[in-house]
């Protein structure tokens, strides 16, 4: 009988040691709050990731539509 009522007890203060060091939960606000600073983070970092690869890639790209418009330009010169 007192194995049973101290098992009980020794459960009961297990039980309630467990619940009372979990992770609280947040509020809808708070929940929010995390979320909308995961995004902001994540879109600042994918905006200077890509503005980095446009800066790098310009000068070849303008290259190359300079190259392009003088093709056009003397294939229309040339005379048929």
């Amino acid at each position: 009988m007192k194995k049973t009522v101290l098992g009980i007890l020794v459960g009961a203060a297990l039980t309630l040691g467990m619940t009372s060091c979990g992770e609280k939960l947040l509020t809808q606000e708070q929940f929010d709050a995390e979320v909308q600073k995961g995004v902001e983070a994540g879109r600042a970092a994918v905006e200077s990731e890509m503005n980095a690869k446009c800066d790098a890639e310009f000068d070849a790209r303008v290259q190359e539509r300079v190259n392009q418009l003088d093709q056009e330009a003397t294939a229309t010169a040339q005379p048929q």
